[in-house]
């Protein structure tokens, strides 16, 4: 039987995906392509832990996840908008340097986080943040569809030298983007140490943030399917660790095949929807700038 403790951490694990899979939406939406969202979660997720360990408050915490996400995301859109460095190339990097410096600033931290300097809840078993998070789904869905910074931002990101030619400014809409993106990761790495998992090791994120590179694709890069596909993956990624909740009739299997399995199921959808047979049905092209940086003609 599957209990309230086992659904309501299912949830909280779906917030962490939806968070990041939302920021890289928006980013690719203008244009951008930001691979590095593993690493952003990783910066952001040490130094809400760090600053909640050292304050006791979490909030605080939040506030330095969410700030440090930015400001990654700022400098990746220095290197990809302005220098029009390689933007697969810049992610990576983000992501590696993550590795190395978290492991290393890390090391004196490691272990559960302090009593109290986790966020509170207010309600079965949730945070606020599991509500904004659901509500920001909506929300962006709302400013991408029905405003005209929406459409502003997903003409950048098809086509950003007739949007430029109709006034609007390529390089503010595609920094406002990667700033936000940033953000909404450091909100997602926070949400890891400060809520799901408060406790810091290296390499905490684990994956989730290729997971929720994935979702992007997997959604077609619409907010209300995203959301879907965070719950999906948030069920399949707290069943890999708790499979006796969901399998009680299978023999007792080591626990990391069922780590596998939202890895495997991630494999599987990609290449399913990455058919043209598929495309064709379900959704609509990638923009078409996604990944291309864009010259402004003087």
């Amino acid at each position: 039987m599957v209990g309230t403790e086992f659904v309501v951490s299912f949830l909280q694990a779906s917030i962490i995906f939806l968070f990041a899979g939302l920021g890289e939406l928006f980013d690719q939406r203008s244009g951008v392509l930001n691979i590095g969202i593993e690493g952003m979660m990783l910066f952001s997720a040490f130094s809400a832990f760090a600053a909640a360990s050292i304050t006791g408050n979490p909030w605080l915490g939040l506030l330095a996840g969410m700030t440090t996400g930015g400001i990654i995301g700022l400098f990746h859109g220095v290197l990809a908008i302005s220098l029009r460095v390689d933007q697969v190339v810049i992610g990576m990097g983000v992501w590696i340097f993550a590795m190395g410096m978290t492991t290393y600033l890390g090391r004196p931290y490691v272990g559960p986080l302090a009593q109290g300097a986790t966020i509170p809840e207010i309600g079965w078993g949730l945070t606020p943040l599991f509500f904004v998070g659901v509500l920001l789904a909506f929300v962006m869905w709302y400013v991408l569809y029905k405003t005209g910074f929406g459409l502003k931002t997903r003409s950048v990101g098809e086509n950003p030298v007739a949007a430029e030619v109709s006034g609007i400014s390529v390089y503010k809409i595609r920094y406002a983007a990667v700033v936000v993106g940033g953000v909404l990761a450091g909100v997602s790495g926070a949400y890891l140490t400060l809520v799901y998992t408060p406790v810091w090791s290296s390499n905490v994120t684990m994956g989730r943030g290729w997971i929720a590179l994935a979702l992007v694709m997997f959604s077609l890069r619409k907010p209300k399917i995203l959301l879907g596909g965070a719950l999906l993956f948030g069920f399949l990624w707290h069943s890999a660790l708790r499979p006796e909740v969901i399998f009680p009739f299978l023999p007792e299997i080591h626990y990391q095949f069922f780590r596998m399995i939202p890895y495997i199921v991630t494999i599987a959808v990609l290449t399913i929807i990455s058919t043209d047979r598929i495309r064709q049905k379900i959704g609509e092209p990638e923009p078409q700038a996604l990944g291309e940086p864009y010259v402004r003609e003087e």
